[in-house]
């Protein structure tokens, strides 16, 4: 009872509701994995498979692969519980996922983590790992391209409106200038 209050002032990690077996190195993290890779949040999409079942979907540039990945992009999925991964877009990681209905899935269980000075066991890993297979960026995708084909078209429209109004306007001027 009398250290309740010290635990208020140390330091804690970040506790977690799940349990874990967390691989004692990144060589048997590999062997257990579906993959194992680096790569760049692009995207982070949320989506409900049921009503008691939710996902996050991040798709990542992949800069280096050591097992599972021959795409320079991969989408990884992390479910909606308390062993959720926190993807962060921009955020780049070293993953270990596993395959789930197949797909692969992450949890903040294991090895997986971002790719930081701070983060020491990614550091580490990323030395046993060694060289793996690199990846040149993707090209620009469609999505991209297709958002701005977007912006343009309702900035031509926009234009449009103003013009008709500005047409009508002068028609109604001329209108009642030809009456009076």
């Amino acid at each position: 009872m009398i250290l309740l209050p010290l635990n208020l002032l140390l330091p804690t990690e970040k506790s977690l509701a799940c349990s874990c077996m967390i691989p004692e190195n990144a060589q048997v993290a590999k062997k257990e994995a579906a993959a194992v890779f680096t790569g760049t949040v692009r995207e982070i999409k949320e989506f409900k498979v049921s009503r008691n079942e939710a996902y996050f979907a991040a798709t990542l540039v992949v800069d280096e692969s050591w097992k599972g990945v021959n795409e320079p992009e991969v989408v990884v999925y992390t479910g909606w519980s308390s062993c959720q991964f926190d993807f962060e877009k921009s955020g780049r990681y070293l993953l270990y996922p596993y395959d789930h209905d197949g797909r692969y899935e992450v949890t903040n269980c294991g090895r997986s983590g971002e790719i930081s000075q701070e983060n020491v066991r990614t550091v580490a890993d990323l030395e046993e790992l060694g060289a793996g297979t690199k990846f040149e960026a993707p090209p620009q995708t469609e999505e991209a391209d297709e958002g701005t084909g977007k912006a343009i078209r309702w900035v031509g429209i926009f234009a449009a409106l103003l013009l008709l109004a500005a047409v009508f306007g002068l028609w109604q001027r001329r209108k009642r200038n030809k009456k009076a």
